[in-house]
């Protein structure tokens, strides 16, 4: 009762604030928290998902004591979100308090308010459908994240990612459109978060839908935080081609552009997801345009694939492959190209606790993100935590613990070749 009380109390305060991501609403059950509708498609990125693959969350639940969730109910919206803080230590105290090469984890010794997000949202099934539908996603964010993801347009006007520490952002906003085509066709208009790689904004998206063993961990892989784009902005078609193969295929004003962009040329962006049993899933995306400020004829082009298997309840598994070429993105303004490769492992002991690892190199030759002939190498180990997994309420409470070390064979973390740290979030399904 208490954890349910505090729980209420934070939810409540939080409506407030914003709003975040969605889903469909089930009636309140005790099934897993990452419980996948579609069993042909359970290892679909969440993205494509069609259906919820949630069980209910607790604003709509709170809402249903109030007697206001079932007009939402009725129309198919749904409303929720989560908190993420966290604190990082560096054991080699770095200079300036700053972890290098580090994303959301880049500060020493500090605790966070990463993410309070919330979504409000109407999801769409363009699976075999009859009729046209509308669907729409909204997600707002507010906390240290936020200052790192901004696109180009969008509460971009701040003095840096730090100043002040916590700032907002809309995420996502679009527009779903089904067309009663075939097998179903899906329209996306509108900001997304991007499609390319394995890892996502959101903490609570599991890296490999469809099984209970997760190897998502806080801090984030090399690949993502110097490699990735974060969101994209335009229009997008995802259709089944085959029974277990979608196919996602698009235009977008490019990487991180959205009211605003940087050259006026518009950019590629697709994937291909192939189901391949119910124990095996191959995930390959691209992205390919010009992305250089004022430059159309320079063409950038990512290619990324992801395969994931998952033997049985306990195990998981999955291995990544990344390639990047920039006509204009060398150190030395010519033609330039990195790649890095990761592979991941999950051990699910009971409901309560999840080991994991991750082991991670990158290299860039042409220095494109990072100083010229780089080697960037690190391995992850960690646990996910859930306290209350049998608690209606308290199933929403995560812990992720990690220690990962990190090395180069070039001086880059603070004039050493390495560098070691524990860090520990905890996030909570609202």
């Amino acid at each position: 009762m208490r954890f349910r009380n505090c729980l209420v109390a934070l939810v409540a305060g939080s409506m407030m604030v914003g709003l975040q991501s969605v889903r469909a609403a089930e009636p309140a059950d005790p099934t897993p928290v990452f419980k996948h509708v579609d069993p042909d498609f359970s290892l679909t990125p969440k993205y494509l998902i069609s259906a919820s693959p949630q069980t209910r969350r607790p604003i709509m639940m709170i809402l249903d004591q109030l007697g206001l969730a079932a007009p939402l109910d009725r129309a198919g919206i749904d409303i929720h979100g989560h908190i993420e803080g966290s604190y990082t230590l560096n054991f080699d105290s770095p200079r300036g308090r700053q972890n290098p090469f580090r994303l959301f984890d880049f500060e020493h010794n500090k605790v966070l308010l990463n993410q309070l997000d919330l979504t409000v949202d109407r999801l769409v099934n363009y699976r075999n459908a009859r009729k046209w539908d509308v669907g729409f996603t909204v997600e707002f964010m507010y906390g240290a994240d936020a200052g790192f993801i901004h696109s180009n347009g969008l509460f971009d006007y701040f003095d840096s990612p730090r100043s002040p520490e916590n700032q907002p952002d809309l995420t996502q906003a679009y527009l779903d459109i089904v067309v009663p085509i075939g097998t179903g066709l899906r329209l996306r208009v509108g900001k997304f978060v991007n499609l390319v790689g394995y890892e996502a904004i959101d903490p609570t998206v599991p890296i490999n839908p469809g099984s209970s063993a997760e190897i998502d961990f806080y801090s984030r892989s090399f690949i993502f935080g110097i490699g990735y784009p974060f969101t994209h902005t335009g229009v997008l078609a995802t259709y089944d081609v085959a029974k277990n193969v979608t196919v996602t295929a698009g235009i977008t004003r490019g990487d991180e552009q959205s009211v605003r962009d940087n050259n006026g040329s518009a950019a590629f962006l697709g994937s291909v997801n192939w189901v391949i049993n119910k124990q095996m899933a191959l995930y390959v995306s691209n992205s390919t345009g010009p992305e250089q400020f004022k430059d159309s004829s320079h063409y950038r082009s990512t290619f990324d694939a992801t395969f994931y298997y998952t033997p049985d309840n306990h195990w998981s598994f999955a291995g990544n492959g990344y390639f990047l070429y920039d006509a204009a993105g060398a150190a030395n303004g010519g033609a330039g190209h990195l790649y890095a490769l990761a592979a991941l492992a999950g051990y699910k002991i009971n409901d309560y606790l999840t080991l994991k690892g991750r082991g991670e190199w990158y290299h860039d030759p042409e220095g494109v993100r990072a100083p010229q002939n780089t080697n960037l190498y690190e391995v992850t180990l960690g646990a996910s935590v859930y306290p209350f997994p049998h608690d209606r309420w308290g199933q929403n409470l995560k812990i992720r613990p990690e220690i990962r070390y990190d090395w180069s064979d070039h001086r880059l973390f603070n004039n050493k070749q390495h560098q070691f740290t524990f860090e520990v979030d905890v996030v909570v399904r609202l």
